[in-house]
């Protein structure tokens, strides 16, 4: 009897260890899981800071846009021209891209409505473009001031 009883207990502790060894592994699994977690949403943020830590110096620099677009409307310098085309070439080597959103219809989404207008268009369409409008790697830093039809 004493015998069947020892047999019985090393039978309990040997389904407890393996229990435990079980217990310890979904565990380091779980935390290694965890730790690998962790380093990718590091590694997101990151790219994120690295792809969008221009966005400042860009949107000061959109003012300098600005007034080349100023002068452009005014005069058609081709030199003007040339030193505009060569920063915006500059500014898109960063993400920086134009919305084109003319002939498009109107969304609070991609534009901003700052005046309408009646014209032979189809209503709600954006007919000019009164500011421009820009993204930052997909991101829209500045919505386009637009006029629309009615």
């Amino acid at each position: 009897m004493e015998e069947n009883t020892n047999d019985a207990q090393e039978v309990n502790v040997e389904k407890q260890e393996e229990q435990n060894e079980e217990d310890y592994k979904s565990k380091y699994l779980y935390l290694l899981a965890e730790v690998d977690n962790y380093k990718k949403s590091k590694e997101k943020e990151l790219v994120e800071y690295i792809k969008y830590s221009n966005e400042r110096l860009i949107m000061d620099l959109l003012k300098v846009l600005d007034d080349f677009d100023s002068v452009l409307k005014q005069d058609k310098d081709e030199k003007v021209k040339a030193l505009y085309k060569a920063f915006l070439s500059v500014l898109s080597h960063y993400g920086l891209e134009e919305m084109e959103v003319v002939g498009k219809d109107f969304s609070s989404d991609i534009a901003e409505a700052v005046a309408t207008e009646e014209s032979n268009e189809e209503k709600g369409k954006i007919i000019e473009e009164v500011q421009k409008g820009y993204k930052l790697n997909g991101k829209i830093i500045r919505y386009p001031k637009v006029k629309i039809s009615i």
